[in-house]
């Protein structure tokens, strides 16, 4: 009878009630995924002994200079690669935190659409950067921005020059030919080079062969009038000089064949 008990509860058919009986294992549910683009990893940088803790994402994106570094393998494995943590930081040698704290400005902009304020200086530091990583929408951003900042036209012959930024030189050195005298800031920025063909072009302004003035200045260039170029009696013209010619002339054509480098206009 025992036997017979025991065969019963070994038979297959048993054994299957059996485990129908049991509790089924618990399922594991899938591996979460990391959305494509709100899942954003972190990096550290070294600027001057200054810790900057950022997201990834611009540096990989939007440079080309880091977008290379990043994918290059790291030697000591993922965990002790730079920029992985505060004991693993990538050092920026050959700029200052100041500069480097610009450029994040303008890449991580304050939320819900407010802007910084940011001071001709730090723009100017935004575009080194910029520049120097190829960051191209914050070096566009940047030399926008400067075109309102910087009126001096001295000092943007000398941004134009240094960033290649195109169509500020020639304008610039049209306004430069105009004004009455060039201050020691203005040589500064122009160098002697620039400085003495812009000379040149100032002091050699004569007045056109067209000119209908009858003063002093214009009898001796080019002779007396024929006949009077005003038809009220009496009226005497302006004076004119070589102050008043610079600022009434078009100096375009001047300027082109003065500075006929390439390097020198944009």
């Amino acid at each position: 009878m025992m036997r017979d008990d025991c065969s019963m509860l070994t038979s297959p058919e048993s054994l299957k009630d059996l485990a129908g009986a049991l509790p089924s294992p618990p399922v594991s549910p899938p591996a979460p995924v990391r959305d494509s683009e709100f899942y954003c990893r972190d990096i550290v940088f070294l600027v001057e002994g200054v810790l900057f803790k950022v997201s990834r994402r611009p540096f990989e994106d939007e440079s080309n200079a880091f977008g290379s570094t990043f994918k290059l393998p790291a030697e000591n494995g993922p965990l002790h690669a730079e920029g992985s943590s505060d004991a693993h930081p990538l050092p920026l040698l050959g700029v200052s935190a100041e500069e480097f704290r610009a450029l994040l400005c303008v890449l991580f902009p304050l939320s819900y659409g407010a802007r910084r304020s940011l001071t001709k200086e730090q723009w100017l530091s935004a575009l080194k950067l910029a520049d120097m990583w190829h960051f191209d929408e914050v070096r566009a951003k940047a030399v926008d921005e400067l075109r309102r900042l910087v009126p001096r036209h001295a000092e943007r012959v000398h941004l134009a020059r240094v960033y290649r930024i195109s169509g500020w030189v020639e304008p610039a050195l049209k306004e430069l030919v105009k004004q009455d005298a060039l201050s020691a800031d203005d040589l500064q920025f122009l160098g002697w080079g620039t400085a003495a063909k812009l000379l040149e072009i100032r002091e050699n302004v004569i007045f056109r062969e067209s000119c209908a003035c009858s003063c002093n200045y214009c009898t001796h260039a080019h002779g007396a009038l024929s006949h009077s170029a005003h038809a009220l009696a009496g009226y005497r013209p302006a004076t004119v000089t070589a102050a008043s010619l610079r600022r009434s002339t078009d100096f375009s054509t001047h300027i082109r064949e003065v500075f006929v480098e390439g390097v020198d206009l944009f």
